[in-house]
């Protein structure tokens, strides 16, 4: 759920309303939208969000306001393999299931109340945590009564919430777990199927990942930092910004960042919140200062580290650490000279070198130009229109 429909849930909630939050569980064939796709729909018709448009969405949609009347959760089943004629509307050609539950501020027994959870996602993910959600969707048997009980999984393995299911087996909860770590791990939604001691009593658990933007954390607030900060911002990063100097480190020059952190470099990374999803840039305006910052960063499980600087400045810094005893695989995760050779030059074109490195291996590119790939094929083309037109001038000329 992205986070703008998160906060709508919130301040719907807080107001005591009800809303019926559509999400897409099962996709079969081709549907407009991807697994974990969502719709509040408000007592009163509103809509936020899509499950895929069309005559499916309206199904959806007259569904969610019964959900709110009954306070029931259900699945609906939408098909778009309609024969294809004018009249149609649904003819991506695929079936997808809908998990359509009502949310609301009321207390739950053995649960946090559904105010509690959409807040505890939403704190997750301003400190720049992941989540998963599991909620139970389906259930027969002993368990028939669990659909809409859900759990929230974090990266570190603490828990909140419980889908109370009577006399699960240890062995399936830690299912439910592992598929929760997964899922984090690949930001994937999945569904896990579990049973109980009886095989008649039985669960489906949806799993959906709530992820935070990627963290661009810019250690050095100097003049290649600004333009850095903003090409972040603009490529939707959360952005911080540190330095130990507040005449640096200030709203007017980064007035897009997060969060703007003054002082000692070394201890403010060491306190900063680093995930596999944040990507550190040394910017400083020393070598000394990249010691103090790699020190702190080196054994994090950052996505990306990069340094600024020449090799002579790089060379003096990698080996500075492995003189201090960080081994040199450690040290090989730097990328320095950081940024892709573009024969950049300015501040700003330096900051577009750094960004697009940093995409190129979030997105596991290349880096060549576009172009290389199909010069040859487009040469080959015209060459042979030349030939062609060449022969029919040619034949304009016989008697």
């Amino acid at each position: 759920m992205a986070q703008e429909l998160l906060q709508t849930l919130q301040h719907e909630l807080a107001a005591g309303a009800t809303v019926a939050v559509a999400t897409l569980v099962r996709r079969r064939g081709s549907v407009p939208r991807e697994v974990g796709a969502k719709m509040l729909v408000h007592r009163d018709g509103r809509i936020g969000g899509t499950v895929g448009g069309g005559c499916g969405e309206a199904e959806v949609w007259r569904a969610a306001l019964s959900v709110i009347d009954t306070g029931r959760p259900r699945i609906v089943q939408v098909s778009l393999t309609e024969e294809i004629a004018l009249e149609s509307q649904g003819v991506c050609g695929g079936i997808f299931d809908v998990f359509i539950q009502p949310w609301h501020a009321v207390p739950r027994p053995d649960q946090p109340s559904m105010f509690e959870l959409v807040n505890a996602i939403l704190a997750a993910l301003e400190e720049e945590q992941a989540v998963a959600l599991a909620t139970v969707i389906a259930a027969g048997s002993a368990w028939r009564g669990t659909p809409g009980r859900q759990l929230l999984y974090y990266e570190n393995g603490k828990t909140f919430g419980s889908l109370a299911l009577p006399g699960v087996a240890a062995d399936r909860e830690g299912q439910v777990t592992q598929a929760a770590r997964a899922t984090l791990a690949s930001n994937d939604a999945t569904i896990v199927r579990i049973s109980g001691a009886d095989p008649s009593t039985w669960a489906e658990i949806f799993i959906e990942p709530f992820v935070p933007p990627p963290v661009l954390l810019i250690a050095g607030a100097g003049h290649i930092a600004v333009p850095l900060a903003a090409l972040g911002s603009l490529m939707k990063f959360s952005v911080s910004v540190t330095d130990d100097r507040a005449s640096f480190a200030n709203r007017e020059r980064f007035p897009s960042a997060k969060q703007l952190l003054v002082g000692d470099i070394e201890s403010i990374l060491r306190a900063y919140p680093i995930t596999p999803r944040t990507h550190v840039v040394l910017v400083t305006r020393a070598h000394s200062y990249d010691v103090q910052g790699l020190r702190a960063i080196i054994d994090t499980p950052a996505a990306f580290i990069g340094m600024i600087g020449s090799q002579r400045r790089v060379w003096a810094v990698l080996k500075l650490l492995h003189d201090e005893g960080v081994a040199s695989e450690k040290l090989l995760r730097v990328r320095a000279p950081i940024g892709l050779d573009i024969g950049a030059q300015t501040p700003e074109e330096i900051a577009l070198s750094i960004m697009s490195e940093i995409v190129l291996l979030h997105h596991g590119g290349t880096g060549r130009p576009l172009s290389d790939a199909l010069r040859a094929r487009y040469q080959a083309r015209l060459q042979r229109l030349e030939e062609q037109n060449d022969a029919d001038e040619e034949n304009d000329y016989l008697p």
